[in-house]
Order: C-alpha cells, then sequence, then structure tokens
C-alpha cells in the first residue's frame, strides 16, 4: 500500500527543499512536506513492528493513535482521500489486534520518566491548540487547503509528537524508540516553518524554534535518562 499510495508525497521530504520540487508544489509546499512528515513518522512506528515487536510497543500505540486520528478527521470533515487512508486505518488495527505482545500491548516497563512527561505537557498546550485552529479551517467549502485533507493532515502532524510523546514518556516498553519519533516532527516542522514562512500552516518564527529545541530537550531527556541517577529523568514505579 505504501509503494502504490505513496511514494511520490514521502519523496518530497527531499524534493521539496529543491526549486523545482517547490515550483511543483507552489502554495501547497509545506502543507504536502508536512503531510509527508506524519505519513513517515506514523509508517515508521508500525514499520518498526516488523524487527522485535514485543519490545516495541509503546511506537505501535503512537501509530495507532496517528492513523485513528487522521481517518477521523478526514471522514469526518470530508476532505483528503479516505479511500487510501481507511485501508491503513484497517491494515493498523489488525496489526494491533493480533500482535504478538497480546494482553502484554498495555503493559508498561518498571519506571517512567517524569521529565518527559513534563515536556510533553508543555507541549500539549500549544499543539493542540494548533489542532484546533486547523480543524476549525477545514470546513471551508471554498479553501482548497480544506478540500485537499491538508488542514487535517497538519492537525495530525500535531498530534504525532503527543501520540508517541506519552507512550515514551509513561514508560510502554519500547519507550525509547517512541521518543525519537516524537522528536523527527516536531524537530522537521520546525525547520519547514522556519524555510518557508509565508506558506499556509507556518508558525511563527518563535514557535518554529520553540519546535526544534522541544524535539532537541526531548530526545535528549530520553537519552541521558537510560543512564542518569536523578529521579526526575526516570523513576521506578514501586
Amino acid at each position: 500500500m505504501t509503494v502504490v499510495f505513496l511514494p511520490d508525497l514521502l519523496a518530497t521530504l527531499v524534493t521539496g527543499w529543491t526549486a523545482e520540487g517547490g515550483a511543483e508544489l507552489g502554495i501547497h509546499r509545506l502543507h504536502v512536506m508536512g503531510i509527508a512528515t506524519v505519513v513517515g513518522v506514523f509508517l515508521l512506528g508500525l514499520f518498526a513492528q516488523a524487527i522485535r515487536p514485543k519490545q516495541r510497543v509503546a511506537s505501535m500505540w503512537g501509530a495507532f493513535v496517528i492513523i485513528l486520528a487522521v481517518t477521523a478527521g478526514t471522514v469526518g470533515y470530508g476532505v483528503g482521500r479516505p479511500e487510501e487512508v481507511i485501508p491503513f486505518l484497517i491494515v493498523t488495527t489488525v496489526a494491533l489486534v493480533a500482535h504478538p505482545a497480546g494482553r502484554q500491548l498495555f503493559r508498561r516497563s518498571d519506571s517512567y520518566s517524569p521529565a518527559l512527561l513534563a515536556l510533553v505537557a508543555v507541549a500539549a498546550v500549544p499543539l493542540l491548540a494548533f489542532v484546533a485552529t486547523q480543524l476549525s479551517l477545514s470546513s471551508s467549502p471554498v479553501d482548497p487547503h480544506a478540500l485537499d485533507g491538508h488542514y487535517v493532515m497538519m492537525a495530525g502532524l500535531a498530534i504525532a509528537p503527543l501520540a508517541y510523546g506519552v507512550f515514551a514518556a509513561t514508560g510502554f516498553v519500547g519507550w525509547r524508540l517512541a521518543a525519537w519519533l516524537a522528536a523527527l516532527p516536531m524537530a522537521y516542522y520546525g525547520l519547514l516553518a522556519i524555510s518557508f514562512p509565508a506558506q499556509s500552516g507556518a508558525a511563527g518564527p518563535g514557535w518554529a524554534v520553540a519546535a526544534i529545541l522541544w524535539a532537541i530537550a526531548f530526545v535528549a531527556v530520553a537519552e541521558y535518562s537510560r543512564t542518569g541517577s536523578s529521579t526526575l529523568l526516570r523513576r521506578d514505579r514501586n
């Protein structure tokens, strides 16, 4: 399905930075590259289940939440390409229900990270505000961005860091990979917003820089918490 539906979209993660790619995408440049980002991190979380799936539960949940949110928005607002989105929801749901971890899907590790939880909470306020703004624009009957489902997908881009970040911070098995997948869309979107500030969907430069710094901080805390002794970084559940 990825090969059939998505190769051109995912290619824009690279070609969108070129002059030729930018000219082809036009006013949709940031939106299309942002959509490619959320689709890419969703696929990474899903495809990661092909290797040691019992150790990558957190990214399975993150991928499921992303595709569920995107499908709900696409179908609910009647925009975009539900004929492409719904099959991915079905496949992801089957992967979740038939996951080798079984009931262990709900099992968390022996520790969690208060620092990562705090970072998720800090990011949740502006991200959810961004989601609300994007969805409010999705009802326009004349806006080409709305009709193509761009606003719904951009809302999905904002949900992605929270989807992976919550499961990483609360210590679900495989939290380290989920932490990286939470940071990736934030960092990439920040670069897009800085590079194409006049495009629809671009936050101000301050928010863009904040997104990049948050991504760096999230990965740094996640990595250091593996070896650090501070209970703020990682705390036992006992």
